[in-house]
């Protein structure tokens, strides 16, 4: 984890990690969320839904986006950081169980006022597709 005061934090700094997408990690969501939706856990109604577009079953689009959490919480800046808003979240293209997603964010900009730090996060499979982006608000603690 890294620890980053505001003093510290540079716009143009970045940060980049990969996670792997497995089926405990859907069960888990799942589990806290109550989202049972079969999109999440039947591959015969999202290959039926995407016309044969999808190779199985989709992982929800909020487990992927939980990983922005990580990216503050673990990175940029880490320690002391306290998410304060997105601008924007998209996504792109489906994530499945198996993907290996790398995850890159950036500091594009820095309120020394508010002591806010703003992101701009590309999260792309294995295959460099982009599958989600977003712009999210830090706040830096120390």
């Amino acid at each position: 984890m890294n620890e980053y005061t505001f003093d510290e934090i540079e716009v143009g700094m970045s940060a980049s990690f990969k996670k792997l997408i497995t089926k405990e990690m859907e069960d888990s969501f799942r589990m806290i969320t109550g989202d049972e939706n079969p999109l999440h856990k039947d591959d015969s109604f999202a290959l039926e839904m995407s016309k044969g577009k999808f190779k199985g079953h989709v992982a929800f689009g909020m487990l992927t986006a939980s990983l922005y959490s990580t990216v503050a919480g673990m990175y940029l800046p880490g320690k002391y950081s306290l998410i304060h808003s997105f601008d924007e979240i998209s996504f792109m293209k489906p994530v499945f169980v198996g993907d290996e997603l790398n995850i890159y964010a950036e500091v594009i900009d820095k309120d020394v006022a508010l002591k806010m730090i703003r992101l701009k996060i590309v999260i792309k499979n294995q295959e460099n597709k982009k599958v989600s982006r977003a712009k999210m608000k830090v706040l830096v603690t120390k």
